[in-house]
């Protein structure tokens, strides 16, 4: 089973390690860390760097995505690398999932629409605009 942990700069360290250290247990399970372009990127106060092992293109159906929140997703809201990598490998994926605002970067690419989502409670109102529906929720399940 592929696993894709996508990486983006100013990324929160959480959001990628905790999902990396519990899926990398599961039997059969390769993790991989992905971003635009393979080498380190750092988490939101420049203190860690994470190596990203394969670049977007080098992944192109992973069974399962996780997409970290993070003040840099800002930095990936319009259609770009990441959005256009998202919806493509959403396509085949088993299970696509996000951490906090990384659902705003799944909504943004168009895969949350009219299904319900939930974000960091100061971000909750931006997944309506991006077509998700909103829920205070801390865990959410709809879909793959």
């Amino acid at each position: 089973m592929q696993i894709a942990i996508l990486l983006f700069d100013r990324f929160t360290a959480l959001d990628a390690v905790g999902p990396y250290d519990v899926l990398s247990r599961l039997p059969g399970a390769h993790v991989t860390f992905v971003a635009e372009q393979p080498g380190p990127v750092g988490n939101e106060v420049g203190s860690l760097r994470l190596y990203a092992d394969a670049a977007l293109a080098d992944v192109p159906g992973p069974d399962v995505i996780v997409v970290p929140g993070g003040p840099g997703q800002n930095a990936h809201m319009h259609d770009g690398p990441v959005q256009r990598w998202l919806r493509a490998a959403d396509r085949n994926s088993t299970w696509t999932a996000s951490v906090c605002t990384g659902s705003l970067l799944l909504a943004a690419a168009g895969l949350l629409t009219g299904r319900r989502a939930t974000t960091h409670w100061l971000c909750r109102d931006d997944l309506a605009p991006l077509g998700a529906v909103p829920v205070s929720e801390r865990v959410v399940a709809d879909g793959k």
